[in-house]
């Protein structure tokens, strides 16, 4: 059974746009939340609350920066997203 958005938005009484915007904007709050998560045990592990002081420990040989790597890669990764997602959830209001 394939259903259309034309349909769904019809069913709802909502416009096709709007139904579009904001199934975009739960799936990004939804993967905001899931990266979060990520985020969170990641600082979690290694006792820290930012990339920032992550890498303050690995400068200060407080963590091993080979043990830290991937984790630290992750962060970074997850970060810049998250930013990009929080720019556009801004954008759709």
């Amino acid at each position: 059974m394939t259903v259309t958005v034309e349909a769904i938005a019809e069913t709802l009484g909502l416009k096709k746009e709007e139904l579009i915007k904001n199934g975009v904007k739960a799936y990004l709050e939804s993967e905001l939340r899931r990266m979060n998560a990520e985020v969170i045990i990641v600082y979690n592990r290694y006792g820290v609350t930012s990339l920032k002081e992550l890498d303050e420990k690995i400068n200060k040989g407080e963590l091993s920066e080979t043990e830290t790597f991937e984790d630290f890669t992750k962060l970074d990764h997850l970060e810049a997203k998250k930013e990009k997602i929080e720019q556009i959830l801004k954008v759709l209001g």
